[in-house]
């Protein structure tokens, strides 16, 4: 075999494995963080009412958007034991993040008609924010996606809310 043709060969190799290694490290992808997460307001501890509303700041850190028809949802919520996704509420965010655009989400939080005992007697409440929990969104990093908070609860940084106004008379 001539040197040339091992020359040419080699190269095309080398280029092929370039450029066809890892074609989805190639792809840029967003990446949903929350930079902020804070009780906003106290609501009315009364049926059908927002007990508290938060505030979560999200912000695409990746270097794409995705697709307008997808809604990647903001999670608050309790994180008691037996509450599971009962006492919290999802926002999806629409329109589509921005590579390095932030957006302002206030997330109610309802009174607690399954368990309105649990308001008062189990206070403080950890409650946490996640963003795009489900995956909704193919993100360049999944593990990012809770919220920061003052204080920790389980190993998880949460906020800890007291006992709402008028929960204490629920029956």
């Amino acid at each position: 075999m001539k040197k040339s043709t091992v020359a040419r060969s080699f190269f095309s190799l080398l280029l092929g494995s370039v450029l066809f290694a890892n074609p989805a490290q190639a792809t840029p992808k967003p990446d949903l963080v929350i930079t902020s997460f804070g009780l906003k307001s106290w609501g009315v501890c009364a049926p059908g009412k927002t007990v508290f509303t938060f505030s979560v700041v999200v912000k695409n850190q990746g270097q794409a958007s995705w697709s307008g028809s997808v809604e990647p949802p903001v999670v608050v919520k309790d994180l008691h034991p037996g509450v599971l996704d009962a006492w919290g509420t999802g926002i999806g965010i629409a329109p589509p993040l921005k590579p390095g655009e932030s957006k302002k989400i206030l997330v109610p939080i309802s009174y607690y008609s399954g368990n309105p005992k649990h308001m008062a007697a189990n206070a403080p409440h950890p409650f946490q924010a996640v963003v795009n929990s489900n995956h909704l969104v193919d993100e360049s990093n999944f593990t990012n996606n809770a919220s920061p908070g003052p204080a920790t609860w389980n190993g998880i940084k949460v906020i800890m809310i007291g006992v709402p106004p008028g929960a204490s008379t629920v029956k």
